[in-house]
């Protein structure tokens, strides 16, 4: 008879799993050297997810939900917030700490590898465009524009993390990040 899966255990395996693939990346992912640092057996891993692809899909998954429950929590302090302030606190949390960006890169690498099914390439990417232009359109925006300065802002901010992650160059890409930010606020 198989064993149930413990939620509680599973969920708190799959905060760790995330942290892991954060620092590691997804490119080469193995479970064995994950199960060891993790102090779990492969088995568990399995047990618990699956296969390596589906312990994959449900990592990448839960980090878009921890992303969400972060973004809920500035808005549940201040309601009001424009898309373009909640870019920059998005952008302030990368910046706030390296495992911040490590999880945002963790995003941006399922979406370009082609490891993952291209299902959940598309879920990376559309995570933040598909928010930013629901907010656009509640702010007022017609459907069609919202949908263009989505995408925009979307690959302008992707943009910005690439070049954060291969130089460093945070106050140069702050000023840039305004600039952008500013044509959005133009917009709204």
């Amino acid at each position: 008879m198989a064993r149930l899966v413990d939620f509680e255990r599973r969920t708190a395996l799959l905060d760790e799993v995330v942290a892991y693939l954060s620092q590691h990346g997804l490119a080469n992912v193995s479970l064995r050297p994950m199960a060891h640092e993790l102090d779990v057996s492969v088995n568990s891993l399995t047990h618990h997810f699956g296969s390596k692809d589906d312990l994959i899909v449900a990592a990448l998954r839960r980090s878009g939900i921890v992303q969400k429950q972060i973004e809920q929590g500035w808005l549940d302090r201040r309601p009001g917030m424009s898309q373009a302030d909640l870019l920059r606190s998005w952008w302030r949390w990368i910046n706030a700490a390296p495992q911040n960006l490590a999880i945002v890169r963790l995003g941006i690498e399922a979406a370009t590898l082609a490891g993952p099914p291209p299902q959940v390439r598309g879920d990376q990417i559309g995570l933040w465009r598909t928010n930013i232009e629901a907010r656009l359109i509640a702010d007022g925006v017609p459907l069609k524009t919202a949908v263009t300065e989505a995408s925009l802002a979307k690959a302008m901010f992707t943009g910005l993390i690439v070049d954060l992650l291969a130089t460093g160059h945070k106050a140069r890409l702050t000023r840039a990040l305004e600039v952008g930010l500013t044509r959005l606020e133009q917009v709204v």
